[in-house]
């Protein structure tokens, strides 16, 4: 049976899922990206920093850290290390994204020669008025090209 079939499928902790209001903004979670290789997360009260760091042409290391702030209370630190398990190379939401960048770069490899475009529809990189957008990541690319050459 699929897990939305058992009605008692649950948390074995519930406690990774207890957050608490901390900035004021009601947000819970948001990850912003800093070209070209640094994103800032925020989920629940976990906050993060990932840099993509090129170690060879055909190359690199994910890097995580976690924080928090010296004036946490113990129950924050307690909360923000419980919550680390939802995402991090070893989460239980994100485990792939540490693994995609890998994924990719063998399929470059074994298709050197190849090329491919998935467009996505539209070109814009402007801001939109929903965070559900590709205009961050055509903003990348964008900059990408024009750093490159292209």
């Amino acid at each position: 049976a699929t897990r939305t079939e058992k009605q008692d499928y649950k948390l074995a902790d519930p406690r990774l899922l207890d957050t608490v209001e901390e900035f004021g903004d009601r947000i819970q979670l948001q990850i912003l990206s800093v070209f070209p290789a640094l994103i800032v997360q925020q989920i629940y009260n976990c906050l993060a920093v990932r840099q993509v760091v090129p170690t060879g042409v055909d190359s690199m290391e994910l890097r995580w850290t976690y924080f928090g702030y010296a004036d946490d209370p113990p129950e924050m630190t307690k909360r923000r290390l419980r919550q680390q398990n939802l995402v991090g190379p070893a989460g239980f939401v994100s485990m792939e994204d540490g693994c995609v960048g890998g994924f990719v770069q063998r399929g470059i490899a074994a298709a050197g020669e190849q090329v491919s475009v998935i467009e996505m529809g539209g070109h814009g990189a402007e801001s939109q008025a929903t965070r559900a957008t590709e205009a961050s990541v055509r903003g990348f690319w964008k900059a990408y090209r024009h750093h490159m050459g292209y």
